[in-house]
């Protein structure tokens, strides 16, 4: 028997298999889809469109798993050995394809992190008060992640919008806490977030790395532990043929 196992066994346990992956698509198909939706925040806050071009690769994994995941059921209630090992092909893909797409991440993470501290500089110089996209990106951020300006708050001091008020040295209400007074945020202003937002994005994304980084090797497991019963499936049919 494949693997020891009889192929009425193994083609079970690829169904409970393929129904995890199926679970793990749907995983990158949401994610994919929440960070394309992020993106949009973030559009005007980068010098390149990074996020979105992840979000689709996320988006376009997620879609495969899920519609490869059908060929194995498929090969498995057909007892078809061409399907099967079509399955383990494009599922071979698949984990290539992800472990490749994670160790370009952390490749080019500085590189993420130089787009947004450009975009958003010059978005907070050139854009803030001026532009309603770049303006409500900036907000958002500072009121999400209690910081202030891409460096710190003194990226306001050059800007176009500190140039259009008569307050000296005042940064927007974002930068202080929902409950400040209107207009009172300033450099001197006891609850001004002093962070940047840049430090302060990467802080966070980098607390939350190891669970997505976890999260992502239990899905590449999860379709390792699929390709291998796809393996154990094809001897199996093999074996009861030839016994024929």
């Amino acid at each position: 028997m494949g693997c020891g196992l009889g192929a009425k066994i193994a083609k079970l346990i690829l169904f409970v298999v393929n129904f995890a992956v199926w679970l793990c698509s749907l995983c990158l198909l949401g994610f994919g889809t929440w960070m394309m939706v992020q993106s949009s925040r973030f559009e005007s806050l980068l010098s390149e469109d990074n996020l979105t071009v992840v979000a689709i690769i996320f988006l376009i994994f997620g879609a495969f798993a899920f519609l490869v995941g059908f060929s194995g059921c498929c090969g498995a209630l057909r007892d078809s050995v061409f399907l099967l090992k079509l399955y383990f092909f494009l599922m071979f893909i698949i984990v290539i394809g992800e472990l490749t797409a994670g160790i370009l991440t952390f490749v080019f993470s500085d590189q993420v992190e130089e787009s947004m501290t450009n975009g958003m500089t010059k978005a907070i110089e050139e854009e803030y008060g001026q532009v309603t996209a770049a303006t409500e990106s900036v907000d958002w951020v500072q009121e999400e992640f209690e910081c202030c300006g891409a460096s710190n708050y003194t990226d306001y001091t050059d800007s176009v919008w500190q140039e259009n008020i008569t307050r000296k040295e005042a940064v927007p209400d974002s930068c202080c806490p929902l409950d400040t007074e209107k207009d009172t945020c300033s450099y001197d202003s006891p609850e001004l977030y002093h962070m940047g937002c840049v430090e302060t994005t990467v802080e966070e994304s980098q607390e939350d790395a190891l669970w997505i980084g976890l999260a992502a090797l239990g899905f590449i497991l999860i379709e390792i532990f699929a390709m291998v019963m796809a393996c154990c499936l094809i001897s199996a049919e093999k074996e009861e043929y030839e016994s024929v």
